[in-house]
């Protein structure tokens, strides 16, 4: 009886907190970890995503846009968390340290926070706008209060869902999941069976830009910047599954193929309905009993992703020194206060989406750049678990005064090379940015400056040890 309750005291302790996980405590096998991305992946982020992109191209370029900019920022940003997350037990806070340092990790904390309330907010408010929408379709006709209602009604459900932990998100995604697939399949086959494919070819952008070139690239950003905003749940995921195949695979298929075959799904309703708001044209599409069942299973996915980025919020809180020991529904609730602006200002903030989501290409394209570097070229696939968790001045991952100068360094170089290519806020470009997409410039300036400057380093501490007979180099492995 002792050594079970002790077996479960530490379970908990690890799955609640920022403990590494063994393989016996993590929750997802293969087919788990593929219902989770899968749900995760087809939220109402997608049919945002795909909405906007119809503001800008047709159905052809939109599809090019969204299906190889998904799986471009998915594949760049998941690698080294889902491999190394995976293979150490580690949330990805904990993995940045190996790259940023012990109080580096912080500011990249910083980025991950703001992203996991910008998602969770605007997947609250769909889930809002799919309540009031669904009581319009039922004549009810109530009023715009119904929106912020909903969203009050999210986190209640999102709270329920995780603070019994992953098994719960499991137990719902694996009844959510196979009904999405076939909502999604119906809603296409609907969309073809009542317009037509010609209408949906030949249908012209909702509000393109003069130059045709800009917008095809504009999608494309839009794309990759959806993928690279994966980053947030990747490393969640990924801790909690006990096969590599189960950390890599469905997180490029599912967040990288799937998401962007839903998008398109949204680009092709958006062009032919006229209507940027996917939960106006559910309905309409697919019939009033089979639309309210479409909005129904919607809206319990954007509960469940919610759910992830609520737990993941979680879990990164605990690097809060105050939080560290706190109850688990205590960090929960943390977490969730902030998402309570979107009850009063979901219309103010829901209409920012697309600069959020851009904004997101900023945020993880560079830290995306700066670990995909230091795991594979640098430190070859290996880390040492315990100077992760060591904060003293002489750890390993300790840096200079706890930051690493390069890693933050590349981020804002990173940075600066996005806005110098676009602008998400104003939509102002440069003529480059038609040749390159601003993303995937911010991830490979951050990653060369990352390497170049690191191997200079080490080769003139690796001299300097030679002198002093001391071998120690500021960062081991590499």
């Amino acid at each position: 009886m002792t050594d079970n309750s002790h077996s479960s005291g530490s379970h908990e302790s690890s799955v609640f907190s920022r403990l590494p996980l063994h393989l016996h405590e993590r929750e997802y096998g293969s087919w788990g970890a593929h219902g989770t991305c899968f749900a995760y992946a087809i939220a109402t982020w997608c049919f945002l995503v795909g909405s906007y992109t119809a503001d800008l191209v047709g159905a052809v370029e939109g599809t090019i846009c969204l299906i190889a900019g998904n799986l471009i920022g998915v594949f760049l940003t998941t690698m080294p968390l889902s491999i190394g997350c995976q293979r150490y037990g580690l949330e990805q806070m904990d993995f940045c340290k190996s790259a940023f340092g012990q109080r580096g990790s912080h500011v990249v904390l910083v980025f991950y926070l703001i992203n996991m309330l910008g998602w969770s907010g605007l997947l609250l408010v769909m889930f809002g706008n799919g309540i009031f929408n669904i009581g319009n379709a039922l004549e009810l006709h109530p009023g715009h209060w119904v929106v912020g209602a909903g969203v009050a009604l999210g986190i209640v459900l999102s709270f329920m869902v995780v603070k019994h932990g992953v098994d719960r998100l499991g137990v719902v995604n694996n009844l959510v999941t196979p009904a999405l697939g076939l909502v999604i399949i119906y809603m296409l086959y609907m969309l073809f069976a009542v317009h037509g494919y010609e209408a949906v070819l030949a249908a012209k952008p909702l509000a393109p830009g003069p130059d045709p070139r800009m917008n095809y690239a504009t999608a494309l950003e839009l794309g990759i910047a959806n993928g690279f905003s994966w980053w947030g749940g990747i490393g969640f995921i990924a801790r909690n599954t006990k096969t590599r195949r189960a950390a890599t695979y469905p997180q490029v298929l599912q967040l990288g193929l799937a998401s962007g075959i839903v998008s398109s799904i949204a680009l092709y309703s958006a062009l032919v309905v006229g209507s940027d708001d996917p939960t106006q044209w559910m309905v309409p599409l697919g019939g009033l009993v089979l639309g309210l069942i479409a909005l129904g299973f919607v809206a319990l996915a954007n509960v469940t992703s919610t759910g992830v980025s609520i737990f993941a919020s979680g879990l990164a809180l605990r690097h809060i020194p105050g939080l560290k020991r706190r109850p688990w529904w205590q960090i929960l609730v943390i977490t969730i206060l902030p998402c309570c602006f979107f009850i009063f200002w979901s219309d103010e903030l829901y209409s920012m989406g697309d600069a959020f989501l851009a904004y997101n290409g900023t945020m993880y394209a560079p830290i995306s750049g700066v670990m995909f570097v230091d795991f594979f070229l640098l430190r070859k696939q290996k880390l040492c678990l315990r100077s992760i968790f060591d904060n003293a001045p002489h750890g390993a991952y300790y840096f200079w005064k706890g930051f690493n100068p390069l890693a933050i360094g590349g981020v804002v170089l990173g940075q600066l090379t996005y806005f110098a290519l676009y602008n998400p806020i104003s939509g102002d470009a440069h003529w480059l940015f038609a040749y390159m997409p601003a993303s995937l410039a911010a991830f490979a300036v951050p990653a060369i400056f990352y390497w170049l400057g690191m191997r200079i380093l080490n080769v003139r501490l690796e001299a300097k040890s030679r002198e002093d007979g001391d071998t120690k180099l500021i960062k081991p492995n590499i």
